[in-house]
């Protein structure tokens, strides 16, 4: 099954991996509650998921899927940060590659997850090198600043940049690099995807009462 939220890039993932040996591709889906659903209908043995959707993050699906086995999972995405990455093997994930690769290298990546061995691509092997030069740093929420995490927490409220700087006494300026310097440490642009991990660090509760993934 291929999860991807970019119809172009989706379809061409569809046709690549339908043309592969040994590969039928049963489902598509561009979001995680229709992946979820999808899943449970057909059961893949195989996911090549986005990490960066539309309406969540990858995680959300690896935490959620109910298929029994698990689908083995390929994680093919553009964000490359060490949180991600993190978040994705941590949560069940056999192989990252960076959407920069080659077919060739995709077609690797695909084989070595399909049998149950872990692939990661470069860019994502450079991030669990600097993981492993770091482990003080694997538990510590993103090392975000408190007045970094002050800005997440009211980006995920709704505010904007200037509502943000009148709370918080700062400059627009100010505010706009705090949200940038998150935005490059965690990979996340989107206001969806940034509530959901302000949701994580516990900074704002989850309409419905529940965490995310739950």
């Amino acid at each position: 099954m291929v999860v991807e939220d970019q119809t172009a890039i989706r379809q061409m993932l569809v046709t690549f991996v339908a043309a592969m040996p040994r590969f039928t591709v049963v489902g598509e889906a561009g979001s995680v509650e229709e992946a979820l659903r999808v899943a449970d209908a057909t059961r893949p043995q195989v996911v090549v998921l986005d990490w960066m959707l539309l309406e969540g993050l990858g995680l959300e699906f690896l935490r959620q899927v109910r298929s029994d086995p698990p689908p083995q999972v390929l994680v093919f995405s553009a964000n490359t940060t060490e949180l991600a990455v993190r978040e994705a093997l941590s949560a069940g994930a056999r192989g990252y590659v960076e959407k920069t690769a080659s077919f060739s290298e995709f077609t690797a990546a695909l084989n070595a997850v399909a049998e149950g061995q872990t692939y990661i691509g470069p860019a994502v092997a450079r991030a669990v090198r600097r993981m492993a030069g770091h482990p003080e740093r694997i538990d510590s929420k993103l090392d975000i600043s408190t007045r970094e995490r002050d800005v997440l927490r009211f980006v995920a409220e709704g505010l904007s940049s200037k509502e943000i700087a009148q709370r918080l006494g700062l400059s627009v300026r100010t505010v706009e690099n705090h949200r940038a310097s998150i935005t490059r440490r965690t990979g996340l642009r989107s206001v969806a995807q940034l509530t959901l991990h302000a949701a994580r660090l516990g900074l704002v509760e989850v309409p419905g009462g529940k965490e995310p993934g739950a």
